[in-house]
Parts: C-alpha cells; structure tokens; sequence
C-alpha cells in the first residue's frame, strides 16, 4: 500500500472512532432512559410531577445554589493567587463544565486550567492542585457513605435497615479510601518506574492529604459541597410526598453518581437511571423515585451551568489573564497545603 492510501485510511479510522463514539452514547442513553419506562410507567410518572410541591423543589433549588457557593470556597483554597471575584469566575465555569460535559466532575480538571492559565501558575501545578480539589472532594464523599452506612447500621437517626443496605455502602467507602492509601504508598516507592497515570493520581491524593493536614474553615467548602448537593435530592425527594431520610438519600446518590463515570454529556439517562434505581433501593416509590431524579438533575445541571456561563460570557469581556493586579494589593496568604502540593509535583527539567 502507498503512503497516500496509507493516510487516506488512517484517515479514514479517525473519522469512523468519533462516529462509532457518539453511536455508542446514544445506545447507552436510550438503554438507560428504557429502563426508566421500567422502573415506573410514564404516565405514573408524569403525574407524580405534576403534584410536586413548588414549595419544597424551591428548597432544592436554594440548596443546589449553597452546594456551588461551598465549592467556590474550597476552591480558593487550592487557588488563592487571583482575586475573589476572579476566583468565583473561576470556580463557576469549573462547575458548569462539570454539570453538563461527559465525565463529571473530571472535567472541572481541565476547565480550571484553561481559564487560569497565564495567572503566574504553572500548568503541571495547576493540573496538580485541580486534581488535589477533585481527590478532596471524592474522599469527602466516600467518606461521608460510609458513615451514613454506619448510622444507618446503628439505627440513628433513620435506621435500621438490613445488612445489605447498610453493611455494603461501608465496604466500599472502606475499600475505596484503603485503595488510594495503598496506590499513593506503592507509588511513593515506585518512584519514576509507576505508570505516569498512578504518579499523577498520587500526586493528587498527596495534595488532598496536605490539605486535611492544613485545614483551614474553607475546607468546610468540600464538606458543604457534597452534603448539600444530596440535601437537593432529599428535597426533590419530599416535593413528591414521599420523604426519605437524608442518610439513606446520601447513600442512595453516592451509588447512582457512580454511573457518572459513564462518559454522557450532563449524564443524561444514565444518571437518571443510577439515581432512581438507587432511590427504589432504599425505599422510596418508583414513580416517585423518578419523578425526584428528574427534578433534581435538571436543578443540578441548571444552577452550575447557568452560573458557569454567565462566569464565562464575564471573563470573555475581561480576559482573567488580561487584568494586571493592582499595585501594592495585599496578597492572600498561601495555604501550607500548596508548599507540600508543590513539592509533591515533578517539575519538567528545562532544556
């Protein structure tokens, strides 16, 4: 074969991955909305919508707006190099990249970076502290479904359920937290021969770590983050008439978020579909479980990706790396989180 037909058919395959790519989500999106259909029938559905409370999807909607101010927080204390309105800018489109591109909360990762590049940080430490941000608040959250597994078991306040609902939320908080012990100590002594993948990922559980080992009230922002995102679900939860306690929503939305780590813009149908089913789990009605999901998502994706994109139409007016700091203005102080976090992080050797 020449080397023309040789670049017409490398071509040719480029074409195809993203077509086969986008066919693929699609698949996995209308499999996942047909599995809504059989949790509850559509007209159930739609008429457990109609009879939510505007009273309580109000409340989720003001919860939904707290959990993105608690992320603004933590997020300045990763990055407090700009100024608070820069920062907020900042953290908000992080946020809307989360809510509504494939893989979540990942792609917060590369959004930080291509906003603040230019403000005096490198790129590697800017990946390095955004994944630092990203660890912080994925321990947060495991952390927190193995303690309402704990409550659940012990019977306070909501419980107790049985073993399976209880015991095996706790498994998986245990055996996730006790991974990543495990993966940043193999990779410490490893050294340059651990994958550059597994070096990256201690890099940033190293950087979480210091930041638990410094912590500072804007820590409470990851705590906040989590906790009253699924105070959200609870409360779609209560606008369909049927309450379930927060503990159990808390479990119930750590498992569903798992299917997050499906690559659906926004997580349309797939996240639908693990919430819901999770909901069923833990004791809440199919067509209300759906009808909650429902309303909670599109709150979800709503309130960061508005905020996101009225942060980016302002920072596109006034480029971030346009605006010179003002002379003499007091700069704030640097968390010892980020000292060890810059130590942890390989420097490229320059040529």
């Amino acid at each position: 074969m020449t080397s023309g037909g040789r670049g017409q058919s490398a071509e040719k395959t480029q074409t195809l991955r993203p077509t086969w790519r986008g066919a693929g989500l699609l698949m996995i999106g209308a499999v996942s909305t047909g599995l809504l259909f059989l949790v509850a029938p559509p007209a159930e559905v739609l008429d457990q919508i109609g009879h939510m409370s505007l009273a309580w999807l109000a409340a989720a909607v003001a919860l939904e707006i707290f959990s993105c101010l608690s992320y603004v927080t933590v997020f300045r204390y990763f990055f407090p190099e700009p100024s608070r309105g820069e920062s907020r800018r900042v953290a908000w489109i992080a946020m809307g990249a989360g809510a509504v591109l494939p893989g979540g909360n990942i792609s917060s990762v590369p959004a930080t970076g291509l906003v603040m590049r230019g403000n005096g940080i490198g790129m590697r430490q800017l990946l390095g502290r955004s994944g630092a941000l990203l660890c912080l608040l994925v321990g947060v959250g495991f952390l927190a479904n193995g303690v309402a597994g704990v409550l659940l078991f012990a019977g306070v306040p909501d419980g107790p359920l049985d073993l399976s609902r209880t015991g095996i939320p706790i498994l998986v908080s245990v055996g996730v937290l006790s991974s990543a012990t495990l993966i940043a100590f193999l990779s410490r002594r490893g050294g340059e021969r651990t994958p550059r993948p597994i070096r990256a990922l201690t890099v940033g559980l190293d950087g979480a770590w210091a930041a638990v080992r410094h912590p500072t009230w804007r820590l409470l922002g990851a705590a906040g983050f989590t906790c009253l995102d699924v105070a959200a679900l609870w409360a779609a939860c209560a606008a369909t008439g049927h309450r379930l306690g927060f503990l159990a929503v808390l479990i119930a939305c750590c498992i569903g978020y798992l299917t997050a780590a499906i690559p659906m813009p926004a997580g349309l149908g797939v996240l639908d579909s693990g919430l819901a089913g999770a909901l069923v789990v833990y004791g809440l009605p199919p067509a209300a479980s759906i009808g909650a999901v429902l309303a909670y998502h599109a709150i979800s994706i709503w309130v960061p990706g508005c905020g996101g994109m009225i942060a980016l139409l302002s920072t596109r007016r006034t480029p971030i790396t346009d605006r010179p700091s003002a002379a003499g203005a007091a700069q704030p102080e640097s968390p010892p989180a980020l000292a060890a976090l810059a130590q942890a992080i390989p420097q490229r050797p320059r040529s």
